[in-house]
């Protein structure tokens, strides 16, 4: 399941009929609502650091994907607004919990907000965060990125370091490998505890932080952390979006790991449960993945402190950075200001941040139901559907796409085939055109996506491919990060070097691939 282009029209569509994975047809249907009505077990510790002894020996813990993602069989009936079981998997009958309505069992939660409890529509991100004893999103908050001020900054001081590098796809030991050989996070510090000692140092990470591995949270919770001790220092850590960024805030999981969907059951899943004094939040996603939806989609949990200040693209000094790959077609004239109503309009890499910025902090779905107040198993389904749908109907086109298509975090036309020069014959003209539309001295583009055995160069220094496929949950590549110091040459030209894990400088040059073409 995935996005395709369309034809037709410049909004992405669903390559398949149906919104949710194939196992939730109609023939299974009964299986996505298989929650428990009973309430979670009633706190008797505070949430802080009681909250993971608490759970440590309930059943959350030890079947978190048999209760809430394993499709079962289960024939369902409707007393009142509650949902009963029979079959596999059942609540305890003789538990007299069993027939309180929704609003009831989320009323017995008394620590969680109050505005949450007596409003079902309402978003679920207080419940980690404010009036709950532990600001739990906290965690993941980036510092804002001012658009037009921190994604277009082309004039830096001479000699400001640089250094980027690709996909992680949730592998934490990769991660931190990436950040220790760029020289910004202290090699003595952990992934729990990071140090930032990049000075002013700039880090781009190019996207695709998620899926393919089982340490998607942790990867985030780090690079944030990083990041706003980099902010305190002068320093910066800007994070892109990649097309599974934006495929999870679309709600499709198809390349997540198993265990990166425990990683957000035990994460974020049980937290809302515990807070909430219910499961029964989850309806609302028909049993796609509830904890992880709830985090990316738009308007989501994690869509204010992180996804709202990630970026599709930025300049910085002269180069331009994105995820997949850049064509002038994407981008218009710079900003402005609309003389009618004094409102700033932007163009260029600007206006791709705000259109992704703009979608990400809706939702798009409108209202939620907390409650899971549905009359029928087919009411569940055609929700969650329509939730799906309105996301990628809305979703900006620098943000959708699929493979093959034209897209800043799906296109291919600079980086493929791997460690070669592009075959497409337009490639070069198409580069070049594109880094005149991003900026008047912009020289060449970074990019991750698709993976190359080594960092390396091609049209002529103008494309720098630097996903070297990581995570373990790719091909296990040997971490390599790129490293430019602006106008730190002679006559005052960048420095463009590769650092190795094995703290070796390679001077950029040597990176550049040959073209099979002029050999014979």
């Amino acid at each position: 399941m995935g996005f395709v282009a369309s034809l037709s029209s410049s909004r992405p569509i669903f390559a398949r009929r149906t919104f949710l994975p194939a196992a939730f047809s109609s023939s299974t249907a009964a299986s996505v609502v298989g929650l428990t009505t009973r309430n979670p077990p009633r706190r008797y510790h505070t949430i802080g650091n009681n909250f993971n002894n608490h759970y440590s020996n309930n059943y959350y813990n030890n079947n978190l994907p048999a209760v809430y993602n394993k499709v079962r069989t289960s024939s369902v009936a409707l007393l009142g607004n509650s949902w009963r079981f029979s079959g596999t998997e059942t609540t305890d009958n003789n538990n007299s919990n069993d027939s309180q309505t929704s609003s009831t069992a989320a009323a017995s939660s008394s620590e969680a907000p109050s505005s949450i409890l007596l409003d079902p529509k309402a978003s679920l991100r207080p419940l980690l965060a404010e009036n709950c004893h532990e600001n739990h999103l906290s965690q993941y908050t980036l510092p804002i990125t001012h658009i037009g001020i921190d994604d277009y900054r082309p004039n830096l001081p001479k000699g400001q370091r640089i250094v980027s590098f690709g996909d992680v796809h949730g592998d934490i030991t990769a991660l931190r490998s990436f950040l220790v050989t760029a020289q910004i996070m202290d090699p003595e510090s952990t992934v729990d505890n990071p140090i930032w000692s990049g000075g002013t140092t700039i880090c781009v990470q190019t996207g695709d932080i998620l899926d393919r591995g089982d340490d998607e949270l942790a990867c985030f919770r780090l690079l944030a952390t990083l990041a706003r001790q980099a902010h305190e220092v002068g320093g910066s850590l800007l994070l892109l979006y990649g097309n599974h960024e934006s495929l999870n805030a679309a709600g499709l999981f198809q390349y997540a790991n198993p265990g990166g969907n425990i990683e957000f059951e035990r994460t974020i899943g049980t937290r809302i449960d515990y807070n909430y004094g219910s499961n029964r939040w989850r309806l609302q996603f028909a049993g796609n993945q509830p904890s992880r939806w709830a985090s990316f989609e738009p308007g989501g949990l994690l869509s204010e402190n992180m996804l709202g200040n990630m970026l599709v693209s930025c300049v910085i000094g002269r180069t331009v950075f994105v995820h997949a790959g850049l064509m002038a077609s994407h981008l218009t004239p710079g900003n402005s200001i609309n003389e009618d109503d004094n409102t700033r309009v932007y163009g260029g890499i600007s206006r791709l941040n705000h259109q992704a910025r703009e979608w990400i902090l809706e939702a798009h779905h409108g209202d939620n139901n907390n409650w899971g107040e549905y009359n029928t198993v087919e009411e569940v389904i055609n929700a969650a559907q329509n939730r799906a749908r309105v996301a990628s109907k809305n979703m900006p086109d620098c943000l959708g796409g699929g493979i093959g298509a034209s897209s800043p975090v799906w296109m291919r036309d600079y980086s493929k085939p791997n460690d070669a020069e592009p075959k497409d014959p337009r490639a070069k003209q198409m580069i070049q055109e594109a880094l005149m539309a991003a900026g008047p001295d912009v020289r060449r583009m970074v990019m991750g996506h698709t993976p190359q055995y080594k960092i390396n160069s091609a049209l002529d220094s103008m494309a720098w491919r630097i996903d070297v496929g990581a995570s373990q949950g790719v091909m296990g590549g040997t971490p390599e990060v790129l490293e430019i110091i602006h106008m730190g040459g002679d006559d005052d030209e960048d420095i463009v070097s590769v650092l190795t894990v094995d703290g070796k400088r390679i001077d950029g040059s040597e990176r550049a691939v040959v073209d099979a073409s002029i050999l014979f």
